[in-house]
This record gives C-alpha cells, sequence and structure tokens, in this order.
C-alpha cells in the first residue's frame, strides 16, 4: 500500500477519476485545509505529495517521501533551490498535450481565418465585404494554411502533436530546440534556438511551445517581431511570460505582424484579486488582431487528460516501477 497526499484541492469528477484507475488499497488524503501547516501535519508518511504546494515545512515533514507529483505540465512556480536542498524527486504530466495542441491549432486557425473578428462585426450588421472603399483594419481575406511555413519554437509533447495534426495540411515545418535532435520526418527541418532570428522571415505561422526557465524568460521580443513578416501570426501555448508583452502589444498595434493568438496571460483572477483583463500594462482587449483564450487549451469535458501521467505515477509508485516526466532540478524543467 502507499499514501498519496493532495497538496491543492481538487473537483470531485478529478478525485473520483483518480480513484477509478488506481489500486482500491492506495490512500488517498486530503489535508483539513489547503496550507503549508495543514499539509505538514498529515504528510509525515506519504509517499506521494500530489499537487504543485511545496514548501520546506511539508518537505521537512515528510519523512518517507519518494514523489513529488505536478498533475500538469508547466513547473515554472516550483522552487527549485529547495527541491534541491533535499534531493527531492518531481514528477509532472504531459498526458494533455494532445488536446492543448489541438487549442493551439483552434486558435490558428481563428486568427488565420479571422473567424473570432468577423463574428464581432457581423453581430454589429456588418459583412466587411472586399471592397476598393473597405476601411477595415483588419483585412476581410484570410490566410491559407495549406502549404503554408510554419515554425515550432520547442520540440516536446505538444510541439510534435502540433506538427503531427498539421501534417495533412501539407506544410513545411522548421523546428526550432534547444538541442538539435533531427529526426526524419516529412517536410521538417530542424534547427538549434539560436538560428531563430534567421529563419523568421520565412515562416506564415509561429508556434512557442517551450517550458518557463530563466532562459525563455521573455524569449521571444522585439527582436522576434522584427525578424517577422508583416502578414505572419504567432500562436503561444507556452508561459505568458515566454513573450515580452510589450513587445507584443506594440507588435500588434504597429501591424508588425498580422495576428496572434494567445491562452496564457501575465495576470489571473484569484481569491484576492479580482482581475477583469490579462495585462496591467497593455490593453490587449482593444485589439482587434488578437485572439484572447482564458487559459483553457488543458480543459476539455468530459474528460481527464492532465491527470493521466499522473495516475500512471501513482500505479508505477504501487508496483515500485521507474516514474516517468521525471523534472530536472538542473535545467528547471
Amino acid at each position: 500500500m502507499i499514501k498519496v497526499l493532495y497538496t491543492k484541492p481538487f473537483f470531485p469528477a478529478d478525485i473520483a477519476y483518480i480513484k477509478e484507475h488506481i489500486p482500491g488499497d492506495v490512500e488517498l488524503i486530503s489535508p483539513a485545509d489547503y496550507t503549508s501547516e495543514e499539509i505538514a501535519k498529515v504528510s509525515g508518511d506519504v509517499d506521494m505529495l500530489f499537487g504543485g504546494l511545496i514548501t520546506e515545512e511539508i518537505l521537512e515533514a515528510s519523512k518517507k517521501l519518494k514523489c513529488i507529483q505536478v498533475p500538469w505540465t508547466g513547473v515554472d512556480q516550483l522552487n527549485f533551490s529547495l527541491l534541491k536542498k533535499y534531493e527531492a524527486t518531481v514528477c509532472n504530466s504531459h498526458s494533455n498535450s494532445g488536446v492543448v495542441a489541438e487549442h493551439a491549432i483552434a486558435l490558428l486557425f481563428d486568427a488565420a481565418k479571422k473567424l473570432s473578428f468577423h463574428d464581432r462585426y457581423m453581430r454589429q450588421g456588418i459583412w466587411n465585404r472586399p471592397s476598393p472603399t473597405n476601411t477595415s483594419p483588419i483585412t476581410p481575406f484570410s490566410k491559407k494554411i495549406s502549404n503554408a511555413n510554419i515554425g515550432i519554437v520547442g520540440f516536446g509533447n505538444i510541439g510534435k502533436d502540433i506538427h503531427q495534426m498539421l501534417s495533412g495540411f501539407n506544410c513545411n515545418f522548421k523546428v526550432f530546440n534547444r538541442s538539435l535532435k533531427e529526426l526524419t520526418l516529412t517536410k521538417t527541418t530542424f534547427y538549434k534556438s539560436s538560428d531563430i532570428l534567421k529563419e523568421l522571415g520565412t515562416l506564415d505561422f509561429l508556434f512557442i511551445s517551450v517550458a518557463l526557465t530563466e532562459q525563455t524568460t521573455e524569449m521571444v521580443n522585439a527582436s522576434y517581431f522584427n525578424a517577422m513578416k508583416n502578414d505572419a501570426i504567432l500562436i503561444n501555448i507556452s508561459r505568458g511570460e515566454v513573450l515580452d508583452q510589450t513587445a507584443l502589444f506594440n507588435a500588434l498595434i504597429n501591424k508588425d505582424i498580422a495576428f496572434a493568438g494567445i491562452d496564457t496571460w501575465y495576470q489571473y483572477p484569484n481569491k484576492e484579486t479580482p482581475v477583469k483583463f490579462p495585462s496591467k500594462e497593455n490593453q490587449f482587449e482593444t485589439l482587434d488582431n488578437i485572439i484572447m483564450s482564458p487559459h483553457r487549451a488543458g480543459m476539455v469535458e468530459s474528460s481527464f487528460p492532465h491527470l493521466d501521467d499522473a495516475i500512471e505515477n501513482i500505479n508505477r509508485l504501487y508496483t515500485n516501477k521507474p516514474l516517468i516526466n521525471k523534472v530536472s532540478l538542473t535545467d528547471n524543467y
């Protein structure tokens, strides 16, 4: 038997799904409250911490801890200095990569075909038809996706799924990764991340799919936008902070790029701060050439893909098998 302690509250449906897919004698423990103090009170003999809240108080109390399981992909909120001190084994989950890739592609199609823009216009009775006298700030013409040149920055699970899903459109792909690992893929060329500025001017669409680290924070900045084509479209499915937000805002205002589709942002609502808009500094909500999605890529109806890898690791821990998706405490992802 093993003991798994939740360090964040989960929806009842999440808990039911977890229970359905693990052995019946795995003990799932919920603290009295999801604070460091209350979690530490019951963590003394647990095998796995399940969630994102990790403090020194909790680690100090967790004498039998074998694994910290983060049931999602992003680990940028973890205190890696603390985790190194305790030599903790941390795993995350990549099993929702397919639905995140679907969402990224939906943003691409919306931006390329201007669906949301035309929808807003038609609700005002405006058809935005092509004509020599059309003064619309956004051209009524859509952008072709078939045979397009597509860049993918970061070729982890999500990047690979984006590539596979769009391959049917006979696109040409340029993949940029930190370490050059060439695979034999049709109509695909691989580059180091450092080569991207030389290639951006050849791309129609650019997907950003990297982990947020010190190295990738504001990686996509004014130099990127200056190098991109004016009719290019950017899709960000990484953390918001990977994009320099002011540079992005200026690029959209100045039409340095045509459109952006964004699912991750710079500020979020919480119990203390009822945030309405995704940035304090830039009014993205006023722009017509951006598709704004409220961090929904991993959420799908009647399904729990974010939990599947995490459940796999509960079962592996139970049967004493090697864990999957171990996070590097050196690279911080």
